[in-house]
């Protein structure tokens, strides 16, 4: 079933653990648009004024931090205020000085802010920075501060008007010239564009959710240019961007689900959604009776299509057979790999009498195919 809901709300959702030395906070922050140009990155915080943060540890003189967010076009901005009475940076930048660790959606940053005098700004990102970041850091009257700007485009899975942006951050702070911090605050959360927090209230609502029942959340690319996120709640996966859709699984309860993730098959930007989840039976004459399917998925902002679906496990009674699963890399695509596993009460062929599955491709059967590769063509999948 379809349902496309637009809204306009833009917000980070930040979750917590508990952590030795440190404060936590969970909260909403909000993140509108700006107008082109009203924020310079130069760490100065004036051009912030008015917009609402979201503090963490407080206000204390210590340790503690504001989180600011904007939005201007396809470009995010943030913007973290540090407070901080004793501020502690040596030339070589090590992890007992004043520093900063940000990961945006799987982009990591360490930064140790400059001093204007002999330490100068040192930012780490893995694997290289992003095409078109820009930051600064600039120390205040209680403290210090970084902002930053990045496009969208250039973080993994992301383009403009992606629903939400993974992120995970912390700050930690020394008061001495130790080997380690003496104080830190953490956020684990996701900042969420385009509607996707109201766009996932209301399938929660629609489908009578709450959000608890949400057990896993993955970006989902429906294109190079169109992207969402997917979220797991109870029997459901949906897709939800500026709106939603979503499809109901034919499981009994959550624990049916072996395993969820995304693939880009064909290697043309767009995903598929892979889930292998266990369909129970009507006992049998010799016990239960099962099987586990793996489907594929194809979401976009208006349909969901099954484009795959394979049998790749089997119960009845004491007889089980297996298959093992691996997606391949092939280039920039991905493949199917299917290899049947020894067959549990079978001792050949004759002592399995259960008969091929009609609605989905059958199990592969050890004593006639041990193996099968699976290749992708846009919607059309090529056994090999």
């Amino acid at each position: 079933m379809n349902r496309f809901i637009p809204t306009m709300v833009l917000a980070v959702l930040l979750s917590h653990a508990s952590v030795a030395a440190a404060s936590v906070e969970t909260g909403e922050l909000a993140c509108g648009p700006v107008d082109p140009g009203a924020i310079s990155v130069d760490g100065l915080l004036g051009d912030w004024k008015g917009v609402a943060g979201l503090d963490l540890g407080g206000n204390d003189a210590n340790l503690s931090a504001s989180l600011r967010c904007n939005i201007e076009g396809s470009t995010l901005y943030l913007g973290v205020d540090v407070r901080d009475q004793v501020f502690i940076r040596r030339p070589e930048a090590g992890p007992g000085d004043d520093h900063l660790e940000l990961t945006l959606e799987g982009k990591r940053l360490q930064l140790w802010p400059g001093d204007n005098a002999k330490a100068k700004l040192k930012a780490v990102w893995a694997g290289g920075p992003p095409r078109g970041v820009k930051l600064a850091t600039a120390l205040q009257e209680h403290g210090w501060a970084l902002e930053l700007s990045v496009p969208l485009g250039s973080l993994p899975h992301l383009h403009k008007g992606s629903p939400s942006l993974k992120l995970l951050a912390s700050v930690y702070d020394s008061d001495t010239h130790g080997p380690k911090p003496e104080r830190q605050v953490h956020f684990d959360g996701l900042i969420a564009f385009a509607g996707a927090v109201g766009g996932l209230d209301a399938f929660l609502d629609d489908r009578k959710l709450a959000k608890s029942d949400v057990w896993k959340e993955l970006p989902l690319r429906f294109g190079k240019e169109a992207a969402a996120r997917l979220y797991a709640a109870g029997r459901f996966l949906a897709a939800v961007s500026d709106g939603y859709v979503y499809l109901e699984l034919p499981i009994k309860e959550r624990a049916d689900v072996r395993d969820l993730r995304v693939v880009d098959l064909a290697g043309d930007g767009r995903d598929t959604v892979f889930v292998r989840y266990l369909e129970r039976g009507a006992p049998g004459a010799d016990g239960p009776t099962s099987r586990e399917i793996l489907a594929g998925y194809r979401f976009n902002r208006e349909e969901v299509r099954r484009v795959f679906a394979v049998e790749v496990g089997k119960i009845s009674g004491p007889r089980k057979l297996d298959t093992k699963v691996s997606f391949p890399r092939r280039g920039k695509a991905t493949d199917l790999l299917l290899e049947a596993v020894p067959a549990v009460g079978v001792p050949d062929a004759t002592a399995w009498k259960e008969s091929p599955a009609d609605d989905v491709i059958p199990i592969l059967l050890p004593w006639v195919e041990k193996r099968a590769l699976y290749q992708f063509r846009g919607e059309e999948y090529i056994k090999k």
